[in-house]
């Protein structure tokens, strides 16, 4: 054998060698007699599949596959033999996923064998197949979920929203997709800019209550949680809405609140009445020395006058806490709001020989704030420590300002509540005094809550107790 013989001969073996060590397969088939006879196979995926060349060169489909896999893999076959370029399709066996390409070989225009490669993609129909199971999941949830779901692009546009969001607000889907969600009563444009800026900046949630109306003008309370959908990369694609009907549970809240305001209107009325008879009294008498006298004094009627204001005032107030109000957020001084539930409390707590100590900061930060919730806050909190004390004592309340908060404390020297139930506080019905119902504290926390606030509780048994509200200023 001469030298270029040798080489080639070197050459091919070298080549058969690295086929055959090849992760994947490469066979080879040319038409015989009509017959796709297979001429060549090597590679590792090869043996993967539970094959060798021996089962295979020499060969057609159905002598080592089924007869209507065969058939089926016979039509790609024909059109690579054809001449047509491109063809490829999947195949299985064994549990073997595996991509086969197919490639005509022409000598003189004709079309003389056919050459394939084959590559494992096991792996990647694990993953389109769990990719699969996930969105079949999302899927289900996301149509099948009791909570309105809608998904806006960065823009602010709906790109899905599901059956329940319909169903809450009563917009069809034509009437969303492609419509920016601000243009529904859902979320300002402003307040949509300012979430999607928050999101974009690594907020990962966002939620709050607000009130909006149906497509048919029907008001409706929601709780609206946002939070971002990101991309590979981590970068925030579109925003993800879920939105939970609750208007249900804000009329029963409602309904609590009215009643709570029922029982303390009723438990101040001793008070109150003992506190407009003091001036009355005073009123009377000197009006009965000013019969006695020819000429008016003045100094009587300063001190007339003094009174009057005084009645006016503790009236002003307990009818405020009595006649129904909406829910309107305004900028309030909340010591101003302070003292005068002091005002309207102070004869109670004087029949229970109870002091109050003001450590008040004058000139606080005015708070976005409910007037009358806040005001029902202090007095269920004041009253709650009256009625610790049976014996008496002093009520020190006091206020400081730290990190855009304004904090106000509530310490009294009652009884105290055991720690094991300190965590109990704010349940519906749980109380720690005989006739009490627990909707007062609850209604407590949850106008604090409502508020972007908070309620904590410190208590030493036979020390007292102390109430801390924390309510943001901006």
């Amino acid at each position: 054998m001469n030298k270029i013989g040798q080489l080639i001969q070197f050459a091919h073996q070298d080549f058969s060698e690295i086929l055959s060590e090849q992760q994947g397969m490469t066979f080879k088939f040319k038409l015989t007699q009509g017959r796709f006879i297979h001429t060549f196979c090597a590679g590792q995926l090869l043996y993967k599949i539970g094959l060798s060349p021996e089962m295979i060169i020499g060969k057609e489909l159905k002598d080592f596959l089924p007869s209507e896999i065969a058939e089926y893999k016979e039509t790609f076959y024909n059109e690579a033999w054809q001449g047509t370029e491109g063809i490829s399709y999947e195949g299985e066996k064994a549990g073997i996923f595996y991509l086969a390409s197919l490639r005509p070989i022409r000598q003189s225009g004709m079309v003389i064998e056919v050459i394939a490669s084959c590559v494992d993609i096991t792996e990647r129909k694990k993953a389109e197949e769990e990719l699969r199971a996930t969105k079949e999941l999302m899927e289900s949830l996301f149509g099948n979920s009791v909570d309105g779901i809608f998904i806006a692009d960065m823009e602010g546009k709906v790109i899905r929203a599901n059956q329940s969001f319909k169903e809450i607000f009563g917009w069809g889907e034509e009437e969303l997709v492609g419509k920016e969600v601000f243009s529904f009563p859902i979320v300002k444009k402003s307040e949509f800019i300012e979430f999607r800026k928050r999101l974009q900046n690594g907020t990962e949630v966002i939620s709050f209550e607000t009130a909006t109306s149906t497509k048919d003008g029907e008001m409706v309370s929601i709780h609206l949680t946002l939070s971002p959908l990101k991309d590979a990369q981590g970068n925030v694609i579109a925003l993800n809405g879920i939105t939970k009907d609750i208007s249900e549970r804000k009329r029963s809240e409602e309904f609590l609140r009215k009643a709570d305001k029922l029982n303390v209107v009723g438990q101040l009325a001793a008070g109150f009445a003992h506190e407009v008879r003091n001036p009355l009294t005073t009123l009377r008498g000197f009006l009965q020395l000013m019969q006695l006298r020819k000429n008016w004094d003045s100094d009587y009627g300063e001190i007339m006058v003094a009174e009057i204001d005084r009645i006016n005032s503790i009236i002003s107030e307990f009818l405020t806490l009595a006649k129904p109000h909406s829910m309107s957020f305004k900028k309030y001084d909340v010591g101003i709001i302070l003292q005068n539930v002091i005002t309207l409390l102070e004869a109670q707590a004087t029949l229970n020989n109870i002091q109050f100590h003001m450590q008040v900061e004058s000139c606080l930060p005015l708070v976005n704030c409910s007037e009358i919730e806040i005001k029902q806050v202090f007095i269920n909190i004041i009253k709650n420590a009256i009625e610790s004390m049976p014996r008496g004592g002093i009520i020190t309340i006091s206020s400081f300002v730290q990190a855009n908060n304004i904090y106000i404390r509530f310490k009294d020297q009652g009884v105290g509540i055991p720690e094991t139930l300190i965590h109990r506080l704010g349940e519906p019905f749980f109380t720690t005094k005989e006739k009490g119902t627990g909707l007062g504290l609850m209604m407590c926390y949850k106008i604090i809550d409502d508020h972007m606030g908070k309620l904590a509780v410190k208590s030493i048994v036979g020390e007292g107790t102390t109430f801390e509200i924390k309510i943001p200023f901006y």
